[in-house]
């Protein structure tokens, strides 16, 4: 057998080339996450399948563009969020200013956030639209198909809003929902009886660069990678000469 692949260097060769092969892949996932992709037309309805992967985050290129989807209300999820006003853009801190106070233009009141439960046994927070008075909206049954834009989570980086509105965020969804429930949410393009009709806060994919986090992440691992191919080479070399030691110990005992 090749001395460089010995039984004891075989488990080594593997154990390091698995190892080196794991951090490429991680480093590889990092550089995804870092980039943001940005749909070219996002007027173009697309399938909720294509827009909201299940168990994984909101792909920014999936915001604001166009989709339909269905399935059953689920009336005792609701969730009331106030303090707001239906221009969701209007709601959004953009200068220094703003974060002492703001003055909405139209009047304030709540937007409306029922729970759908699809086909597949996922949940989805619809926003149904904006009202003055809560406590006056019924509950929502049955089964319906919604068209509507995709939001994402209103605690991502970046976003901040005024007068210091709670969040909706996906972790508020989860909580409210009974099953697993997509990243985001949308926001109905019609209104509801009772109800005025949402501006979504964004109308279409934000234009933003690299996610220098996950960059670093990127290089970090690279450098991991690196790191176990000086130690996996160190190893193999160490067991050369430990096995050649031990030919050379073999053949003075025979000649004694």
């Amino acid at each position: 057998m090749n001395r460089h692949f010995t039984a004891r260097l075989i488990s080594t060769h593997a154990l390091g080339l698995l190892s080196v092969l794991a951090c490429l892949v991680l480093a590889n996932w990092q550089w995804e996450r870092a980039q943001v992709y940005v749909a070219e037309n996002s007027s173009i309805q697309k399938s909720f399948s294509e827009l909201s992967p299940l168990r994984d985050y909101l792909p920014i290129s999936s915001v604001g563009v166009p989709t339909n989807v269905s399935g059953t209300w689920q009336p005792s999820e609701r969730i009331v969020l106030p303090g707001r006003i239906a221009n969701g853009a209007g709601m959004v801190i953009t200068t220094a200013e703003q974060e002492v106070a703001t003055e909405f233009v139209g009047p304030t009141g709540s937007w409306i956030l029922d729970i759908l439960e699809l086909a597949d046994g996922s949940s989805l927070g619809v926003v149904r639209g904006f009202t003055e008075n809560a406590e006056l909206v019924p509950l929502v049954t049955g089964s319906e198909t919604i068209s509507g834009v995709m939001q994402p989570s209103e605690d991502v980086p970046g976003l901040e809003l005024a007068n210091g509105i709670i969040p909706l965020t996906t972790n508020m969804i989860v909580e409210n929902s009974r099953t697993i429930a997509h990243d985001g949410y949308l926001v109905a393009n019609s209104s509801s009886p009772g109800l005025i009709a949402v501006q979504p806060i964004f109308k279409e994919p934000p234009v933003q660069g690299l996610n220098w986090r996950n960059v670093a992440y990127t290089f970090n691992w690279i450098f991991f990678a690196v790191i176990v191919g000086l130690m996996w080479v160190r190893v193999a070399k160490d067991e050369l000469q430990v096995a050649q030691l031990e030919r050379i110990t073999g053949d003075l005992s025979h000649e004694q």
